[in-house]
């Protein structure tokens, strides 16, 4: 049978094992650790009062595997792209997400690194795409990404991995908002001869257990 968006899974990055650490999602190796969408603080942890005063800016590092070994398939992942399909987030004072590819492109099985989380990838020439841009990340023939769809697009192989860096950018004086969350489509192409079949995985990152910030009040 072909690419089935079962065969789609995202995956934790360096020595995150779950929730509970994932300011370890940090680039260059993919974790054995799958990430479950929709489930809370799956990607990042709740700001707190002190982040939401200030401001914060934090990093992760997620890898997206094309794991037919389970389906018994070898069908690759053919002109894939990666754009955001909603999010809910507060009307003003709110954070901000942005994507970015991994320079390391298609089937690397790689990617840049963060020192800690509050720093940014060991990558030139990342292109950041923010979940209000519209913008659609494609990946050239050679592998590498790019945000202009290419006349020859790049395949994503059977049993290999893309890396995506995932960027959250808290404002100073942020306004504090319940249920928020960011969804991302990974869609492509899958050959079943004679046919060729769209699919796509909906990916929802989480980061609400009670409310995004913790509000300080001054008495």
């Amino acid at each position: 049978m072909p690419l089935s968006s079962l065969d789609i899974v995202f995956y934790y990055t360096g020595n995150a094992t779950g929730p509970q650490d994932n300011t370890l999602s940090l680039g260059g190796t993919k974790s054995p650790y799958t990430i479950t969408s929709g489930q809370a603080n799956n990607i990042f942890d709740d700001v707190t009062g002190d982040e939401a005063e200030t401001g914060d800016t934090e990093y992760r590092g997620i890898a997206i595997y094309i794991n037919t070994i389970n389906s018994a398939g070898s069908f690759d992942a053919i002109r894939p792209r990666i754009y955001i399909s909603g999010y809910s987030r507060a009307t003003s004072g709110a954070d901000t997400l942005y994507i970015a590819a991994s320079t390391f492109g298609l089937n690397a099985n790689t990617m840049g690194t963060c020192t800690d989380e509050s720093s940014a990838p060991n990558e030139t020439g990342l292109t950041w795409v923010s979940e209000d841009s519209g913008e659609t990340i494609y990946f050239n023939s050679d592998g590498s990404p790019t945000t202009v769809q290419p006349s020859t697009e790049g395949t994503l192989k059977s049993e290999n991995w893309v890396g995506l860096w995932i960027k959250r950018v808290v404002p100073a004086n942020a306004t504090p908002f319940n249920d928020r969350s960011c969804t991302i489509v990974f869609r492509c192409e899958t050959t079943a001869s004679p046919e060729t079949h769209l699919v796509e995985k909906i990916f929802t990152f989480s980061f609400d257990e009670d409310s995004l910030y913790v509000v300080k009040i001054n008495i």
